[in-house]
């Protein structure tokens, strides 16, 4: 049975391929859901995605979406500068909720298992100049919350509760548990 990742995401791919070398990329082309309370958000996104990709391709196909909340407001990849910016200075000084939702489909079986990851990250004050260089770096480009925290943004962790993969996008110990329950086994 194929594995496939409903990504396009190359830090989701990479942190697969920390479990296993044995799937394929096949990206999700639907709409992502854009409303709903975070965790509910998130998870739709995952399904939403995952389902889009079983329509074309047999296998066990893995969906997955993150999102950063922080005072109820989704931040997701910022839509210019100023936006991510914006984010930037509101996470600065704050912890925050990092949820993804995660899907996995096994178009043989007919089943699917779901989950959700939160994990709560704090950020340290943050200076205008570091989110200036920051964001001078194109990091924050492509990532929700507008940071990634496996590269320059971890400067600005204070600490972190919760899974540490799951701020990257693909929390990796829950997504095995789901794999197992499908009968992958890797």
């Amino acid at each position: 049975m194929t594995l496939i990742l409903a990504s396009a995401s190359p830090r989701r791919k990479e942190l697969l391929s920390r479990i296993t070398s044995d799937f394929i990329v096949v990206p999700s082309l639907g709409d992502e859901p854009t409303d709903g309370p975070p965790r509910e958000r998130a998870l739709s996104s995952a399904r939403a995605k995952a389902h889009d990709v079983s329509e074309r391709h047999s296998g066990v196909i893995i969906g997955a979406d993150t999102v950063v909340v922080l005072d109820g407001d989704v931040f997701v990849k910022p839509e210019s500068r100023d936006d991510a910016r914006r984010m930037l200075e509101r996470l600065s000084g704050r912890e925050h909720a990092v949820i993804t939702g995660l899907s996995v489909v096994s178009t043989a079986s007919g089943e699917e298992r779901s989950a959700v990851e939160e994990t709560h990250v704090r950020f340290r004050e943050l200076s205008a100049d570091e989110i200036s260089d920051y964001l001078a770096t194109g990091e924050a480009d492509d990532k929700a919350g507008a940071y990634g925290i496996q590269g320059k943004a971890a400067l600005f962790i204070d600490h972190i509760r919760g899974d540490f993969y799951n701020v990257m996008g693909l929390p990796l110990c829950r997504l095995i548990l789901l794999l197992r329950e499908v009968g992958v086994r890797v």
